[in-house]
């Protein structure tokens, strides 16, 4: 417990001073980045709008649906002489039916339409029954302002919400706040606010609500400092705006729930004061919310949030899942294999892919182990800024040897494998290991300063000068006591020392004769004589000096 005390305190005064300076990012939900004017995207936003312009989501619910000015009714009246009228909804919020007289329907819904509707009918006819329908809905005039891309008034419906009508002005602008959208309607008491957080992370549609005629919605800039904090694993870690009414439960929907590897028996929590002090750290058991978190149910200790507060969940200590090993190329089932680290030989993952093809170059096979290559040589990164003439000679050897590597290639004879698999060689599999198979190859590739380069059918009765003779011989300038063969895992061998066996596959290059320069003879010159006058001048001084 101590250790995980000092743990967590340095985890949080890392938090402190590398996160608090995060920012709040809602391009995943806007599409809208810092900088950037994409318009590929606020085409393909707009082209939505267009498409789903008059859609519904579902039948309309006539105890919500508000009646206004254009909405077109369906007025069918039972009798011994039926009638079926289509009445509009004039600018005054009243309906005519002839014959009848007129009804107000100002702010009535569907459902109180129907009712008074009916009522009056009734009232001058003998009628069986009455019935009223929405034949065609209206269009009306909203106003979007704020931090949006383009202020405007566009139209909508009675059943377009808050989100639809501000892509109708463009979408959100950068800047905008997805959690601070204020509604301003005629004649309503109360303030309505619109949350997009909400809406798509916790399907909560009363905080996307659907938009009346002569609505004002203002979009406000988002508050930086005002915000909550999710880290760890889990889906979709970052910073939050933070509103009245935020929970713990809140902010882990926001992150999209846990991960299979997320370690919910001690989730770490704090609270700073405003000088960024810790005031409240504490390890909460929420192991009961990993099926319970989207069911609906009150959560047990959950508790409400505070601007500032920030929650981490660390993974599940030694997880392990999705191990696997990768072989392609001239097996016979290439593909990727679940494994067991350290527990899977390599002889074992050929007998899975059905071991080689015929034609396959079982010499040129190799293993690359890609843990190795998610090392971080800093060094290197470091010599990569730095032109090289400024780099010292040790540092220009280093950086010249890192770039010829070959970096995680193991140094495996797949021969020795096949034919023991007792071999040292048949080593344990590693997560992400991949294994490439080439096909063989019955040619030599001799390249450089020969008459005629090019592949040359493989003999295995040849040296190297059998096929620079092939190749042409030696041509103009050609540096034959630096000739190297090339193997075809990257091992180099000077080919006048004849210690190796040309194989199929293997290059032999044969490099330029070092050129000399003008100025590399003069900068040599003169620094002998230098050299030599420095000499001189010692000497010249010594026997002053004796004299």
């Amino acid at each position: 417990m101590k250790n995980q005390f000092f743990f967590s305190l340095l985890l949080f005064i890392f938090l402190a001073s590398a996160q608090s300076n995060s920012q709040i990012d809602y391009s995943n939900i806007t599409g809208a980045k810092k900088g950037e004017i994409d318009t590929v995207a606020f085409e393909v936003s707009q082209h939505l709008v267009k498409q789903s312009s008059g859609l519904l989501e579902q039948e309309i619910d006539p105890d919500e649906y508000i009646l206004g000015p254009n909405d077109i009714l369906t007025i069918s009246i039972l009798s011994a002489k039926p009638k079926t009228v289509e009445a509009i909804i004039s600018p005054d919020g009243s309906i005519i039916i002839p014959g009848i007289g007129s009804i107000d329907l100002r702010n009535s819904s569907l459902t109180e339409a129907r009712e008074k509707i009916a009522d009056l009918v009734r009232k001058y006819l003998k009628v069986d029954d009455c019935f009223a329908s929405l034949s065609k809905m209206r269009e009306f005039k909203v106003i979007v302002s704020g931090a949006v891309r383009k202020p405007s008034i566009v139209p909508a419906t009675a059943v377009d919400r808050v989100s639809e009508v501000i892509e109708k002005a463009g979408g959100f602008s950068e800047n905008a706040s997805i959690r601070s959208i204020k509604i301003l309607r005629d004649n309503q008491e109360k303030s309505i606010f619109a949350d997009m957080m909400r809406f798509f992370a916790l399907a909560d549609k009363d905080a996307n609500p659907k938009v009346l005629g002569g609505d004002h919605i203002l979009v406000f800039p988002k508050m930086e400092t005002e915000k909550i904090e999710l880290y760890g694993e889990v889906p979709q870690k970052g910073s939050y705006e933070y509103t009245n009414g935020d929970s713990l439960s809140t902010l882990l929907k926001f992150g999209y729930g846990f991960l299979e590897s997320s370690y919910l028996d001690s989730v770490e929590f704090a609270r700073f004061s405003k000088d960024g002090k810790i005031v409240n750290r504490s390890f909460l058991d929420l192991r009961e919310w990993r099926e319970r978190l989207y069911s609906g149910e009150k959560l047990p200790n959950d508790f409400p949030l505070q601007s500032g507060d920030r929650v981490y969940i660390r993974k599940i200590p030694d997880w392990k899942k999705d191990f696997y090993v990768a072989i392609y190329g001239e097996v016979k089932f290439p593909g990727l294999y679940a494994i067991n680290e350290n527990e899977v030989r390599l002889s074992t993952v050929l007998q899975w892919a059905g071991g080689f093809k015929e034609d396959a170059g079982i010499e040129s096979a190799v293993l690359v182990r890609q843990q190795e290559l998610e090392v971080e040589d800093k060094e290197m990164e470091r010599l990569r800024r730095i032109p090289m003439s400024e780099m010292s000679k040790n540092e220009r050897r280093y950086f010249e040897a890192r770039v010829a590597e070959q970096r995680g290639v193991m140094a495996i004879n797949f021969k020795n494998i096949l034919e023991d698999e007792g071999s040292s060689e048949n080593i344990l599999i590693l997560n992400k290991d991949s294994i490439f198979v080439p096909k063989e190859r019955d040619f030599v590739n001799v390249q450089g300063r020969v008459n005629n380069p090019g592949m040359i059918t493989y003999n295995p009765n040849f040296n190297y000068m059998d096929y620079i003779k092939q190749a042409g011989g030696f041509g103009f300038r050609a540096d034959d006591d630096e000739t190297f063969i090339v193997k075809s895992k990257g091992q180099q061998f000077l080919a006048k020392k004849m210690n190796y066996q040309i194989e199929s596959g293997d290059y032999i290059l044969v490099p330029p004769e070092p050129e000399i320069t003008f100025f590399e003879i003069f900068t040599t010159s003169l620094t002998i004589a230098t050299q030599l006058m420095t000499i001189f001048g010692v000497v010249f001084t010594i026997i002053n000096l004796k004299n």
